[in-house]
């Protein structure tokens, strides 16, 4: 059983404006939605397409911490993942206000090497290279920028875990 809970807030591809993402609560509480609409948006100009792209909150069940995240996602069977184990377990690039970014493949996991708040031209050009070569993909990566408005998403984060703290 996982030692976290999941409360999936925001969760669609193309229910906002532009083909974006979009929470139903027209996210006020996300404050890491418009990081995730911009990811997408350079995921699409790649023409690297996930089946879903999710934003939302978990809590770690035994601390009670509570954690943003976004979470991008290519379902087993995907025609543009790689042949073997992604082909068969998917893929996860996945984003947490607490640890960053990171993907997956069934049992293996690695940590993507940009910054927490990485340029989402970046964080599309790792997908394409997990999705095309797997985890241990040996291209040559770009050099990682910071994303152009990663100064007022990291205000935000600290209003949120701010409040965090004050509801405990």
């Amino acid at each position: 059983m996982s030692a976290i809970e999941e409360t999936r807030t925001a969760a669609t591809v193309g229910n906002g404006t532009g083909g974006g993402i979009q929470s139903p609560s027209g996210g006020a509480t996300l404050p890491q939605l418009p990081y995730a609409d911009a990811v997408h948006r350079a995921l699409c100009a790649i023409e690297v397409l996930p089946d879903s792209v999710e934003t939302g909150v978990r809590t770690e069940i035994f601390d009670g911490q509570r954690e943003l995240f976004v979470r991008v996602e290519w379902m087993p069977g995907h025609d543009d993942l790689a042949p073997d184990v992604l082909r068969t377990a998917g893929l996860t690039v996945q984003w947490s206000h607490l640890t960053g970014w990171s993907v997956c493949s069934g049992d293996e996991l690695a940590e993507l090497a940009v910054d927490d708040l990485a340029d989402p031209d970046t964080i599309a050009d790792r997908c394409m290279h997990a999705v095309l070569c797997g985890l241990g993909c040996a291209c040559e990566k770009p050099s990682p920028g910071r994303w152009e408005r990663a100064a007022a998403l990291n205000a935000a984060l600290a209003a949120y875990d701010e409040r965090e703290e004050d509801g405990r």
